[in-house]
């Protein structure tokens, strides 16, 4: 029964991980879209430490790839993309949640917002809110909006520790919630570029390179445990008819 557990263990790690590279896969042209990657750890069993082939595997944690996706030019003055690290603040629904997804427009109301409705913050933690009929909207690379009226606001740009990063909690494809890591902290001296969008920082060609050697490794677990399976089946059977 312990190796079907060490099996077992085996093939549902494989299948969270080929669930993330899925995932990875279909959100190649996402824009400010994370990579995700797991974290595996190998733990020898109690009964049997000295047996190599006795260790169940777990998939420890889920993190994000913090490597910048390329910046893609689009000309919409409204449009921002980071360059280093931080994220956009967004109000959704009450809350506040981060992305690197920089594609803004002004809603009816003359916020700046995404283009599901969702305000965008300032370093504040305020809706950023222009004048009716605004024109000449300019971006500074520390975030600073302006337009012939002076100037209005300072995009937030937030950043997190290295634990806070390890724990932020998805929201969405591109949108995060803190998780137990800690909290954010406003840049002070971010780096925006006005009319770009970030791309997603996944490699096409390395996710389905990877995808198939998972796809084999977790077939390869549950033909194992198919057959150790049914050779337990066959010895309880044997045994049953002996007696």
């Amino acid at each position: 029964m312990q190796e079907i557990a060490v099996l077992a263990s085996r093939a549902l790690t494989m299948r969270n991980q080929f669930n993330a590279v899925a995932d990875n896969v279909a959100n190649v042209n996402t824009a400010g879209y994370r990579r995700i990657e797991m974290d595996f750890k190998e733990v020898l069993s109690r009964q049997n430490p000295q047996s190599r082939g006795l260790s169940y595997v777990q998939d420890r944690s889920i993190s994000l790839n913090q490597t910048d996706g390329a910046l893609q030019q689009t000309g919409n003055p409204l449009d921002a993309a980071i360059s280093g690290p931080g994220f956009f603040a967004i109000e959704v629904n009450g809350t506040t949640q981060y992305t690197r997804k920089g594609q803004f427009v002004l809603n009816a109301e003359g916020q700046l917002s995404t283009p599901e409705g969702y305000a965008v913050l300032d370093n504040a933690g305020a809706p950023i809110q222009f004048q009716p009929e605004v024109r000449n909207i300019r971006l500074a690379n520390d975030g600073t909006l302006s337009t012939e009226q002076g100037q209005l606001a300072q995009i937030g740009v937030y950043q997190f520790s290295p634990e806070g990063l390890k724990t932020l909690q998805r929201a969405g494809n591109t949108a995060f919630v803190p998780g137990s890591g800690g909290g954010p902290v406003a840049l002070e001296t971010p780096i925006i570029r006005q009319g770009y969008i970030e791309a997603s920082n996944v490699n096409a060609v390395q996710e389905m390179v990877t995808m198939q050697m998972v796809s084999k490794a977790y077939e390869s677990s549950l033909s194992s445990l198919q057959s150790l399976s049914e050779l337990e089946s066959r010895a309880i059977r044997t045994l049953g008819g002996s007696q």
